[in-house]
This record gives structure tokens, C-alpha cells and sequence, in this order.
């Protein structure tokens, strides 16, 4: 969506006739950034229709010119669900004191029944009542603006709380790093996702929540949360889903566990410079080191697990595992199993038994010793105790896993400290280098530094016969370079001894590959660099990323051939930590240490 920069605006009456007309034309455009979801209960909307009916005035719709895709479009501000409610009504979508809109009141929808795309219900509204309706002049301000300025319009037309709640306000055109993550999950779950941040108003309603009086859009009831008993249905209108999956996500990002709580959600999208546990300084650098894609695959690989557990179980969260009912829902109860069930799965390696014991494990879990603490903040120390506790008693219908995936990249974690306190004696079979990218630029490859290991890891392989060296990749071996990548990156190292682990993640978001993509194409790198062909397809098989401590690290494992190799057609020895061009006698001597070549 592009505007040019203007805050001139006008303010007219518009009747419902042109309103409608415009919303034929596909004019009307929803920015889902800011906009929250189609909420309005039938009622809600019977009772606009019908002060519109009675000339009874009706708030100022606020709408912002733009363009998108090419094309003029009028971006709604403010009075989504009252135009939603208009045009539901003339396409008879629900009817009004038991009669509906006559659509052979209006042209366009006259073309729409004739064409088969609108059906006319019965009762009919007369058509002299039908045409004061469409005659009806609603007040609309239009304006022309930035993206930017349309996100802070929104915020403070609603900051007074009235219209949204706390939580859509946060979210309304938030450009902190956790919003994006937030709406994205919340969307997926309750089945309302779109490609794209834009939506035409015509497809609103198909991913509206509606109940059961409407027969389109996601009907409440079936959103997972309400199925379950997690959330009443007017907590997932009011958006209380999506401030639980944020309280999840921070779980899931920050370490030790933070406090849960309203200053901790605002701190969260608080773009300021504030010393909090929750601030999005915090999150930022906890993200650029673990990934946004990481923290979606283990938050979804968890939600996927509860709901494979529930089918087996056969009843809804809130029953099978707390007898007391709460009309209110029981958030808090799925927090901490939510955690207690990740934290498993993803930092103990861990893997349910079967689906049954574990449904067999939460039933009535709640009904125990362990206590749940009310509404209010939820201190960072209980919170932590009562996950422990969870996980304590959950544990025997867990197993360590078996899949070989992820037993390598654990025992990659546990070798790493292990062999980094070997390079403080093996320095000529040890290297270290922090990204494969430019400090000052993590979007950009660095060849040369590139072309560079390669040399280092044929001198590795050069070393003595059987020789077998270590390359890590996401390790600075001083300060310097890991304070750099804080201040440009804004990834925050972890010191280990006189080493610094800053990861490569932050590489891959500026380059927006994933593992496995990047994966796929350092193999090919490798395979195509300036080393021997041979050993080239050796050390491309030696690759491997893993996490330490959630950082993203690389390992390559050269190892000596049965010949010495060349890089580039020369031949290199490691002197200490240094890497050394060899020719003449000391060639003639490196040939000597592999007779079998």
C-alpha cells in the first residue's frame, strides 16, 4: 500500500446508495495490521440498521486514501464494523424486525440477483422503506496520508479503551517484533489467516467470527479456544486469545521465564528504551538468536500435540482436566501445561510415550495439589515453580526421543563446550569464525572470508594422516567482532570462557532463507569452491547445523585424505592457529607424512 504524505481532509455525507457502490468496486480496503477482526453479533447490527431506518444518527466512518495493487482504494480507519453491517444488510445477510432488504432496491444489487450472485429472502421490506435507507447520509472523513500515520490515527482514535481492547490496541500497526508473530499465530489458530496484511472489505466476512444466527464466517464456537473451554467467546472477540498467545510466545523467547501481566504485554511493543524484562530490546535480541520461524515451529509443533491429545482423550481441555467449571475459561491452566508440554518437547528432548498415556496423564490434572494463581500479574518465581512442577508431574508419559535428527543436534550441543576447551590445546586443528557474512552487514555473504575457510580446513586436512579438525561458524574468538554484531545486528553474545557465541540466525533473517535452505546452499558452495573436487564432497558431507543455547551454529569436520589437497592449486599447513602456504622442500616434506598417497 503506497499514499503520498498529506493530512488534508474532508468531511461529507455519503448515502448508503454510493457507500454500496463503492463496496461492489472492491474500493474498500482492510489493513489487518491495525483492524481487528468482524466481531459484531447480529444484534449489534440490527440495532445500526435500525437507527439508520429511524434517521437516527450514526458515528463518523474515518477512511484514508491509498493505493494498492494499482488502483485507488479507501482504506477504512475507523467504522469497519458498521460499514460490514450496511452492506450485510442490502445483500440480505440477515434481516431486520424479521423482513429483509428488498434488492430490487438498487441497481447493483439488482445485477447481483439477476446474475445469480444475491438471492432475495422473504420477508420483504416495502420498497419506499428500502429506498430511504439507501437515501441515508452517513458522515465520512477521508484523508490522504502515510502508512505511518494511518497506524497512529488508528491508536488514538481507540486509545481511550472504548472501542478495542488492550490488547488490539497494542497490536493496532505495531511494528515491534513480536506483533507480527502474535497475529500471525492468533490467526492460524482461530482459522481466520490471510496471505497478506491487506484484505478487500467483500472478503472480510469469510473470515469474520460470527455465531450461529449467521451462516458464513467462523462460527465462535468452534475456534479452538472456546471449544475447549480455554476462552468464552466474548474473550476471543475482545482478543483475549490473542494476549494468551502473546503471554505464551514470551515463555517461549525470553530467558529466565519473565512475569506475566499487563505492564509486561505493553512493555512488549514498547518501542522506548526501557529496562524491563518483557522489553522488545529484550525480545529483538532473543529473536535475531533463536529465529521468528524456530520460536513458530516449536510454538505450533506444541499446540499440534495438546490438540492430537485432546482428540484421543475425546472431551474438551477445560473438562478432562479440571473438574471445577469456569465460565471465564481456565487461561492460565493452559499457560502453564502449554510451557510445561514445549519445554519437554524442545530443551529436554523429549517425546510423548504415546497420545493416550499423555491424555491419560492430564486427566483431571488439575484437580490436584498443583495451584493455579488468579487474575493479576503472575510473578516470574511462582510462574517458573508451578511449569517445574508441571513438568515433574507430566514427565513419566514422556520418553527421550529417538529421532535421529534430533539426538545429533543434541549431542552437537553437548560436544560443543567440550571441544571449544579443546582449542585451547588443539589450536591447529580448531577454527573459529563468526558468521559466513559481512559483520557490518548481515545481509551480505562474505566470499573472501568464505574462500578462506576452505583454505584453512585443506591445511586442517594437511595437518598429519587421520588428521580431523573443527570449524564453528557463529563463534567470535574475541570481544570485538561480538560487540560489533550487538551494535549492528542487535544480537547479544553469550561469553563462554574467552569465546563469544553470537550465532548465525540474524544472518539468515537478513538474507530470509531458512536451515534448510541455507543448508542446501553452503553444501553446493562448498562443493563448487576452490578445493579439490574429492575433498570438497568430503567436508559438504560434514556440515551440520545445531543450537547451543539457542544460537544457530554450523560444524564442518575436515579430515585428512589419503593424499595431501590443494586449495586453488596450492598446498597450505597449519602453523599453530595460522594457515601457511607450503612449497619446495617443506612440500616435499608434507608429500613424505601420506606414503599411501
Amino acid at each position: 500500500m503506497t499514499t503520498d504524505e498529506s493530512t488534508e481532509l474532508s468531511v461529507k455525507g455519503e448515502s448508503l446508495q454510493q457507500l454500496y457502490s463503492d463496496y461492489v468496486q472492491n474500493r474498500f480496503l482492510i489493513n489487518r495490521r491495525y483492524q481487528r477482526k468482524l466481531v459484531w453479533a447480529v444484534e449489534e447490527k440490527q440495532r445500526l440498521i435500525d437507527s439508520a431506518l429511524k434517521k437516527l444518527p450514526i458515528p463518523l466512518i474515518l477512511l484514508a486514501e491509498s493505493q494498492y495493487e494499482n488502483s485507488p482504494r479507501l482504506e477504512v480507519i475507523d467504522g469497519l464494523q458498521r460499514l460490514d453491517a450496511i452492506f450485510s444488510f442490502i445483500e440480505n445477510k440477515f434481516p431486520v424486525d424479521g423482513k429483509y432488504f428488498d434488492v430490487e432496491t438498487l441497481a447493483d444489487t439488482k445485477f447481483l440477483k439477476d446474475s445469480g450472485s444475491l438471492r432475495q429472502r422473504e420477508p420483504v421490506w416495502d420498497r419506499a422503506t428500502c429506498r430511504d435507507l439507501t437515501n441515508y447520509h452517513l458522515p465520512v472523513s477521508t484523508y490522504r496520508a502515510s502508512e505511518s500515520s494511518v497506524d497512529e490515527v488508528f491508536r488514538r482514535i481507540n486509545a481511550a479503551g472504548r472501542h478495542l481492547s488492550l490488547q488490539e490496541i497494542r497490536q493496532a500497526g505495531s511494528t515491534a517484533e513480536i506483533a507480527s508473530l502474535v497475529r500471525r499465530l492468533s490467526a492460524a489458530i482461530r482459522g481466520d489467516a490471510s496471505l497478506t496484511d491487506y484484505v478487500n472489505l467483500q472478503d472480510m466476512p469469510k473470515i469474520s467470527i460470527t455465531n450461529k444466527d449467521l451462516d458464513y464466517g467462523i462460527f465462535d464456537a468452534e475456534i479452538f479456544w472456546v471449544k475447549q473451554g480455554i476462552l468464552s467467546r466474548d474473550a476471543v472477540r475482545e482478543s483475549r486469545d490473542e494476549e494468551l498467545v502473546l503471554d505464551l510466545l514470551l515463555d517461549l523467547i525470553l530467558r529466565p521465564l519473565a512475569s506475566s501481566g499487563t505492564e509486561y504485554r505493553n512493555a512488549a511493543y514498547s518501542e522506548e528504551r526501557v529496562t524491563h524484562s518483557t522489553s522488545a530490546l529484550s525480545i529483538r535480541a532473543r529473536l535475531l538468536t533463536i529465529g521468528k520461524e524456530e520460536i513458530e515451529r516449536r510454538f505450533m509443533e506444541t499446540l499440534d500435540l495438546i490438540k492430537e491429545t485432546l482428540d484421543v482423550a475425546g472431551a474438551p481441555y477445560s473438562t478432562w482436566t479440571v473438574t471445577q467449571q469456569n465460565p471465564r475459561g481456565v487461561p492460565r491452566h493452559f499457560h502453564a501445561l502449554f510451557i510445561a508440554v514445549e519445554q519437554l518437547l524442545h530443551e529436554e528432548n523429549m517425546v510423548p510415550k504415546s497420545k493416550e498415556e499423555l491424555a491419560g496423564a492430564v486427566k483431571g490434572f488439575w484437580d490436584k495439589d498443583l495451584s493455579v494463581p488468579g487474575g493479576g500479574n503472575w510473578g516470574s518465581t511462582r510462574k517458573t515453580e508451578l511449569i517445574e512442577a508441571v513438568k515433574g508431574s507430566l514427565r513419566r508419559a514422556f520418553k527421550p526421543t529417538d529421532d535421529a535428527k534430533a539426538l545429533r543436534l543434541q549431542e552437537h550441543a553437548l560436544r560443543f563446550e567440550s571441544t571449544l576447551r579443546m582449542a585451547l590445546t588443539e589450536d591447529a586443528l580448531f577454527e573459529l569464525k563468526q558468521g559466513f557474512c559481512l559483520v557490518n552487514d548481515s545481509s551480505a555473504f562474505d566470499d573472501k572470508s568464505f574462500e578462506k575457510i576452505m583454505r584453512i580446513a585443506s591445511a586442517m586436512a594437511n595437518v598429519r594422516p587421520n588428521a580431523k579438525g573443527v570449524i564453528f561458524i557463529g563463534v567470535a574468538d574475541g570481544g570485538k567482532d561480538a560487540e560489533a554484531i550487538e551494535r549492528l545486528a542487535g544480537v547479544r553474545a553469550h561469553q563462554l570462557d574467552q569465546f563469544f557465541v553470537t550465532g548465525t540466525q540474524h544472518e539468515l533473517d537478513a538474507m530470509n532463507r531458512s536451515i534448510d535452505e541455507q543448508f542446501r546452499w553452503l553444501v553446493d558452495r562448498i562443493k563448487n569452491s576452490k578445493l579439490d573436487s574429492r575433498f570438497a564432497n568430503a567436508l559438504a558431507g560434514t556440515l551440520s547445523p545445531f543450537r547451543y543455547r539457542d544460537y544457530l551454529l554450523w560444524r564442518l569436520e575436515p579430515t585428512a585424505m589419503s593424499a595431501p589437497v590443494t586449495h586453488d592449486g596450492r598446498f597450505f599447513i597449519r602453523n599453530g592457529p595460522s594457515t601457511e602456504e607450503v612449497t619446495g622442500a617443506g612440500l616435499i616434506e608434507l608429500i613424505r607424512k601420506f606414503p599411501t598417497g
